[in-house]
């Protein structure tokens, strides 16, 4: 009840009141009452009798030799509690007055079985009505003439009038938004209440009658919050956008739009912010969330973005963000992706945010108890990874709770293009549910095709149960925006810094070395990208010879994390907006990692054929910041593209790319640049992003009959692969649409192990992958490569040592060598390492795997090849 009264947002208590068409008083007391029948389950002799002394002791003589009456093979049937509690509450329920106001009883009855179904589902499942239809009555205390059922009911009316309910506080309706908070604070409250930290204030009642320990429980409620970090997000009135952002002297035409949009913005809302990279769309954002939380009442926000890399750096911005715009509160910022642990910027942060609330200044901390898997999305600030919103609409253990945690909080999606048609179909059915639970969208986008605007309106709209909306036209860059009055579109200037003409240069894979040999004769710093992690390690190699050690990098997903941490921040270091390390002749090779969120600067970039929409997201990071020490012969901004080669009928091969993208795509990437020496952005980017993704256009006529045959072959395999296979793979996984009256265990029944990465792949398709931990053997010991550190697998790691054996991980994603790389050991326990595996490394840092020898390389990272 405290958590409601003092905790959930405006919007989203609306949006739970509104679902049970219930008063705020009559939502919190109902909520708040059966909540607390969560473990009425536990009233049973399956659960009491599981430590025999304790039975004995809590039952008495009488119901314990009943209980070994039972024949045995019924004594060992499972029983879950909160299975109990689902098929005890509705007779209940419906006797309290639960759905009065409908037709008939069995409609009141559904009503009641869906309620004991939400709070039964306490510990991350929801019973299916087969699994409640199944349950002995004799090993449940469901019969109607049991003991047990007496005790449950005298426990249930005790709760009843504790609350206070009254027959006005009875619900006629629960929907499926309202049911996913109402299923969230359950688990939540639970979670709180069982702390068995001594000053949560919630100790064991052991033999305390009820009438002495329901004394002081409101008091121990705020307590137990306040312990746990949990604070309420600052209120107030919006601040201009000069005042958010004192550093930006002059808005930039986006931001003016956004300023002038803030003033006419409802909420519930989606806004599509397209424009091009350096164009200020976080500010944009960062101001639309400020006016949306302090004029509507939402409750701080969460900020996804595609990888945990980009996810660190954003963390920094907006700590710093949130730093500034809150100089004197305490705010609670959490780091939200799987390795977060690791994150030495983040991990400083945690505290226990009671002892700082006394302090005469505020800051920007993590509350240690948010720090935990399925916590993050609780605090009320928070960045991370897409997929950590996402888990929210796959069917896994406590997927409600995440949802939970977002609303009434305002959520900005970063680089949304950066996804395939299946997490896109992951992400539609995500934006339908934020708009249920009352909260805005902020989407951010360099490029997006028509038809991908088209389906993110429609989920929103959805949600808030309207009909698919007009999209009107509107050229690039531009603002969309929902709301409940319609969908309207704005198109706005481009800033002076990214109107330019984006020149073009093809070469095959060969000659562009010598080639990139002679233009960096005055210097000049290079990005290279590669499609795939072995490709990026072969051009480094091919550049060893040619340039200084000091004059080469690369950067991949595959080094041991520590070495990527490193990476990453030399990255910036070296070329971000403000530094005085920018090197005078650099050439770095990467993969994708350097593509999204990253605010780097390059002379020149050469890169790997890749779809329209990803290789103008590179472009991005060419000549992004002014300098005027430019090498005279860099100073036009150029994009050295590798041409596929074609075979000996003439057909395109995209070698690495190939295995990346899909083909129809590339295809058509290639034919639309391939006679092109420039393009001019952003006036020509609509023109090349629909030349390439609207899939209705016909192959041009002039096209010689090989690609024209290519082009239909590959169009076929796309429409089949692509927009019909992805998304019905997706439709397996994601729960169904609030719309849907489905039994509500579909929302939770799925066969993922409850890991971190296991259900993050769940949100992704492409090859299994797995967090894999690097030891090495020396004697008789194992190490952590390359330290006299000893790791003994026979002893439990505490949180340091976990972090440690983290920091010397990666992950693999090589089909048939996952499942051949080690099991951990069975000391491995925690959370964040029951579900890695682990490589035994020799003296020379190597490995054999099966058919694969894997490779610790200083310079190449993880190198990995078939023997």
């Amino acid at each position: 009840m405290e958590i409601m009264r003092s905790y959930l947002s405006p919007i989203a208590m609306e949006h739970l009141s509104n679902g049970l068409e219930l008063s705020r008083a009559s939502t919190i007391r109902f909520c708040g009452f059966i909540a607390g029948c969560h473990d009425l389950g536990k009233v049973s002799p399956a659960f009491q009798f599981q430590v025999s002394e304790v039975g004995r002791a809590l039952a008495g003589d009488d119901l314990y030799d009943g209980w070994l009456e039972i024949a045995k093979e019924k004594r060992q049937k499972k029983a879950p509690h909160g299975s109990i509690t689902a098929a005890t509450l509705p007779e209940f329920l419906t006797e309290l007055g639960v759905g009065q106001g409908l037709d008939n009883l069995r409609h009141a009855r559904k009503l009641a079985r869906k309620l004991g179904t939400l709070v039964g589902g306490h510990h991350g499942f929801f019973p299916g009505q087969a699994e409640l239809e199944n349950l002995d009555k004799e090993i449940t205390g469901l019969d109607k003439n049991s003991l047990w059922r007496r005790y449950s009911r005298n426990i249930f009316e005790q709760l009843r009038d504790f609350v206070g309910l009254q027959a006005e506080d009875a619900p006629n309706c629960c929907s499926n938004g309202a049911a996913m908070i109402l299923a969230g604070l359950t688990t939540v409250s639970d979670w709180l209440a069982s702390n068995a930290d001594p000053e949560s204030g919630f100790d064991y009642a052991n033999d305390t009658p009820f009438e002495e320990y329901k004394q002081g429980l409101a008091a121990k409620a705020k307590n137990a919050l306040q312990k746990q970090g949990w604070i309420r997000p600052p209120s107030g009135q919006p601040l201009a956008f000069k005042e958010l952002f004192p550093f930006i002297q002059t808005p930039r035409p986006l931001q003016e739009t956004a300023i002038t949009l803030a003033e006419n913005l409802s909420s519930p809302c989606l806004v599509i912010a397209e424009a091009s990279m350096g164009e200020g769309k976080t500010e944009a954002a960062l101001y639309l969330t400020d006016y949306l939380q302090h004029q509507a009442g939402h409750g701080g926000f969460y900020l996804g973005l595609p990888t945990q890399a980009t996810s660190n750096a954003m963390f920094k911005r907006v700590r710093k963000f949130l730093y500034t715009r809150y100089p004197q509160a305490t705010i609670n910022l959490t780091l939200s992706h799987a390795a977060a642990a690791l994150q030495g910027d983040y991990q400083n942060t945690i505290c226990r945010l009671d002892q700082v609330y006394d302090q005469e200044m505020g800051g920007v901390f993590a509350s240690e108890w948010h720090t935990a898997r399925k916590r993050t999305l609780l605090s009320s600030y928070g960045v991370g990874t897409l997929d950590q919103g996402l888990m929210g609409v796959v069917r896994s253990r406590h997927q409600f709770v995440r949802l939970f945690g977002l609303a009434g909080r305002i959520i900005i999606l970063d680089e949304i293009h950066a996804y395939d048609l299946y997490t896109s179909t992951l992400l539609e059915m995500f934006l339908q549910w934020a708009a249920v639970l009352g909260s805005p969208v902020i989407a951010l986008s360099a490029t997006l095709p028509t038809t991908t605007r088209q389906r993110l309106l429609n989920a929103y709209a959805a949600g808030m149960g309207q009909p698919n909306p007009s999209l009107p036209p509107a050229s690039y860059p531009r603002l969309t925006v929902l709301t409940a009055n319609g969908v309207t579109t704005q198109t706005f200037a481009a800033s002076d810094h990214v109107q330019r003409q984006l020149y073009l240069s093809w070469f095959d894979d060969v000659d562009w070395l010598p080639a990139l040999q002679a233009q960096l004769i005055e210097g000049g710093c290079v990005a290279i990208i590669c499609s795939t992690v072995n490709r990026a390690q072969a051009v480094f190699t091919r550049l060893q010879g040619l340039f200084a050690p000091e004059e080469l990098g690369l950067f991949h997903g595959r080094f041991l994390f520590r070495d990527r941490a490193t990476i990453e921040e030399q990255c910036v270091t070296q070329f971000g907006k403000e530094t005085d390390h920018r090197p005078h002749r650099y050439v770095l090779v990467a993969t994708q990692v350097i593509e999204q969120s990253l605010d780097l600067d390059f002379d020149l970039i050469i890169s790997d054929l890749a779809p329209i929409d990803l290789l103008l997201q590179r472009s991005g990071r060419l000549h992004r910041h002014i300098r005027e020490d430019r090498p005279s012969s860099l100073t036009k901004p150029t994009l050295w593209l590798i041409a596929p080669t074609l075979n000996h009928h003439g057909k395109a091969d995209f070698a690495d790319s190939g295995l990346i993208y899909d083909r129809h795509i590339l295809l058509r990437t290639w034919l639309t640049l391939r006679q092109r020496d420039r393009v001019q952005l952003p006036e020509e980017t609509d023109t090349l992003i629909e030349a390439v993704y609207d899939v209705s256009l016909p192959a041009p006529n002039t096209l010689e009959t090989i690609h024209a045959e290519d082009w239909q072959t590959s169009l076929a395999i796309y429409r089949t692969e692509e927009e019909q296979a992805k998304p019905a793979i997706a439709d397996k996984v994601k729960i169904p649409p609030p719309s849907n009256t489905t039994e509500m265990a579909e929302l939770t029944r799925l066969e993922i192990p409850d890991d971190e990465s296991a259900l993050a792949m769940a949100t992704r398709l492409g090859e299994p992958s797995i967090t894999t931990i690097f030891l090495q053997r020396r004697g008789q010991d194992l190490v952590l490569p390359g330290t006299d550190t000893v790791v003994d697998l026979e002893q439990f790691p505490d949180l340091e040592q976990i972090r440690q054996l983290l920091s010397y991980s990666t992950r693999i994603g090589k089909r048939g060598l996952v499942e051949a790389l080690s099991k951990p050991p069975s000391n491995w326990t925690s959370a964040l390492l029951k579900h890695c595996r682990y490589v035994e490394l020799d003296g020379e840092n190597q490995a054999t795997v099966e058919e694969w020898r894997i490779t610790l390389d200083d310079a190449l990272g993880v190198v990995i090849k078939k023997i």
